[in-house]
């Protein structure tokens, strides 16, 4: 498979990224029947419409231009998510959101473009290969603030989704970490697990966790999203209900259809080929992702491959998270699914990162 750039926008990335909104909006269209009304279906075109806004602003910036504006950015990041912490409106025992108006702003999710950005930014200040001492003491600083901001709402998920860039990311930089160290931070992981359970985690998290193990055991309560997506996805078969035919979603049994379990509706209703388009989709977009990053590299643009392999991370985890969720492998989290679920926010962030990578990949072809 050629996935090579042509001249102009990035032709792979567009016609993913492009189907799979297409594909959400026919699924959103059946999800939202039980949990909302036209004007929900509605204000999602527009989220979609400023999406594609911010991903041809983000194109024409360029990575270079932003990069050096994300000390700014990852300070806004930071600011709002220790706010939020205290002023964040209360959903389901977390802070995770601001409200201002009619506007709902989710730090965690403009906390994970942020640090991709400001990791990026430190390369191309450093201008060593692998990352310099201070650089390397400066990320991993901005990290951790920026970890235990997002993690005190408490958003562990999208916490645990900053690691995995933070960590991701270090390598692609060429991060030096000695033997011991990794020994000393795996012995610290084990010794932390326990803590976290006893002292770091509310009740309901860890009745997620144990529902997780034994969803049966409280099938109306803390197991049931975990069964009744379980139920969704088994009773899609190979080619599906057909749109619209759902009967977990249209008679409402599946929780959170439009959001963080939008990839169980199209399950159910389009089935094992359904799933496979879906997938593959993803799969492409993440090879395209890796390639431009490659060939930024090779261009000896060492800011702009690590900014795209950021952005690779920083999509694919949370996808990943969020299918595996579905599938009841592991414990339920409100990760939305990129380019596919309800809301702005992630929308927005998504799209964003698609137009740098773009200008990344723009650039590369010209060089």
């Amino acid at each position: 498979m050629d996935l090579r750039a042509r001249e102009g926008a990035d032709r792979v990335l567009l016609v993913c990224v492009g189907l799979l909104v297409l594909i959400a909006l026919l699924v959103l269209e059946s999800a939202l029947r039980g949990v909302g009304s036209g004007a929900g279906f509605s204000a999602h075109l527009i989220r979609v419409g400023l999406a594609l806004v911010v991903g041809v602003v983000a194109y024409h910036m360029g990575h270079r231009r932003l990069a050096r504006l994300s000390p700014a950015l990852f300070l806004v990041a930071l600011g709002l998510s220790a706010i939020a912490t205290t002023s964040g409106a209360l959903r389901a025992g977390t802070r995770r959101w601001l409200e201002v108006g009619t506007l709902t702003v989710q730090p965690g999710e403009l906390a994970k473009i942020s640090l991709v950005l400001l990791l990026a930014h430190l390369v191309a200040r450093s201008g060593h290969e692998p990352l310099s001492r201070r650089a390397t003491v400066g990320w991993i600083a901005a990290a951790g603030a920026l970890v235990l901001a997002v993690a005190a709402q408490p958003d562990l998920g999208s916490a645990a989704i900053l690691v995995g860039i933070a960590v991701g990311m270090g390598f692609f930089s060429g991060l030096s970490i000695s033997r011991q160290w990794m020994l000393a931070g795996t012995g610290f992981a084990a010794l932390a697990v326990p803590l976290i359970w006893v002292f770091g985690l509310r009740d309901y998290q860890r009745l997620r966790v144990l529902s997780f193990l034994n969803p049966e055991s409280d099938p109306l309560g803390a197991g049931y999203q975990t069964l009744q997506a379980s139920i969704a996805v088994g009773s899609g078969g190979l080619f599906g209900s057909g749109w619209l035919l759902g009967s977990q979603t249209g008679l409402q049994f599946l929780p959170a259809p439009h959001t963080d379990f939008i990839f169980a509706v199209l399950a159910e209703e389009f089935g094992f080929v359904g799933v496979v388009v879906v997938l593959a989709l993803y799969l492409i977009l993440g090879l395209r992702l890796l390639q431009i990053a490659v060939e930024a590299a090779e261009n000896k643009d060492p800011a702009g491959a690590l900014l795209v392999g950021g952005f690779f991370l920083m999509l694919h985890l949370q996808g990943l998270y969020n299918i595996a969720m579905v599938a009841g492998i592991v414990p339920i989290k409100g990760f939305p699914l990129p380019f596919m679920s309800y809301g702005g926010n992630s929308l927005l962030i998504a799209a964003a990162a698609i137009g740098l990578a773009a200008s990344v990949s723009r650039r590369n072809f010209l060089t």
